[in-house]
């Protein structure tokens, strides 16, 4: 007989805006050990097919070290067509269940370099809309493990009620400036990417898409370069990105074009600068 996939219930979920939401789950059994980067798989009753799951996997928000459940943070698919899971998904409210399979995936912290030795190089997580998920999963396991890697989030989305975890992370940038960045080292880069809507009136940050902030600017230096004081190169910077198939190419080809190489790609050595995640 086969064994029924266990079961996840919803004990929180926060709207954001009307296709935006955070979904905290407890699962049967307790938050298994993860990585900080990987997916969980979650399933609801096919619509089409009687007795069979339609199952979809999404990037964990919460870090390893919160045992209380598992965060997810999923936009409700309309264009260009509604999407089957998330229309399925977005009645549910606290108290429901769907069926989930355990966490997985190799979108996951470098944390030792081609020959063995501690990874040290600053971290630039370049994230386009709920692409910001899996790094808020590594910037809470960095935090509650005492990390004083340097650490870059840019947050690229269109509207500013999309910029989910904004005052979180704003919290955590003060922090590190309070400290000087010496033992928390952290900088928190949000941009819009459509200022001149009313949606977005009052906004006075970066304007333009994510992978703005990596393009050459003044004397070839792009944002992030400027806000550190120090050039990216190989040796002292490594890139993640994830997002839409068409941000994580942009931004890839940027980088690239400086030398950086992806996973996919690892020179002769093994070593490798970009890591990704696409989805859509």
């Amino acid at each position: 007989m086969k064994t029924p996939p266990a079961t996840a219930t919803i004990r929180a979920r926060e709207d954001l805006s009307p296709s935006l939401a955070r979904f905290q789950l407890e699962l049967e059994g307790g938050v298994p050990d993860f990585e900080a980067g990987q997916f969980l798989t979650i399933g609801l009753p096919h619509p089409d097919k009687e007795g069979r799951i339609l199952w979809r996997p999404y990037s964990i928000a919460s870090p390893p070290e919160e045992k209380n459940y598992l965060e997810l943070y999923i936009r409700l698919a309309q264009h260009p067509v509604p999407g089957k899971f998330t229309t399925l998904l977005w009645p549910l409210q606290v108290g429901d269940t769907l069926s989930f399979r355990p966490p997985k995936g190799a979108f996951c912290i470098q944390k030792s370099d081609s020959a063995g030795r501690t990874e040290q190089r600053r971290m630039v997580f370049l994230a386009g809309g709920t692409g910001v998920a899996p790094f808020r999963s590594m910037i809470g396991h960095l935090h509650a493990t005492g990390s004083n890697r340097e650490i870059l989030l840019c947050h690229g989305v269109s509207y500013l009620q999309d910029l989910g975890y904004r005052q979180e992370f704003e919290a955590l940038a003060a922090e590190s400036d309070a400290d000087q960045h010496q033992n928390w080292n952290f900088y928190y880069l949000p941009t819009i990417s459509r200022p001149q809507e009313e949606a977005n009136a009052g906004w006075e940050g970066h304007c333009g898409r994510v992978e703005s902030l990596i393009q050459p600017g003044e004397n070839g230096w792009n944002t992030m370069e400027r806000l550190v004081g120090e050039w990216f190169t190989p040796e002292n910077t490594s890139f993640y990105i994830c997002g839409f198939d068409g941000i994580v190419k942009r931004v890839c080809q940027t980088v690239q074009e400086r030398g950086f190489v992806t996973r996919k790609e690892a020179r002769e050595d093994g070593s490798y600068d970009i890591c990704y995640e696409s989805y859509g």
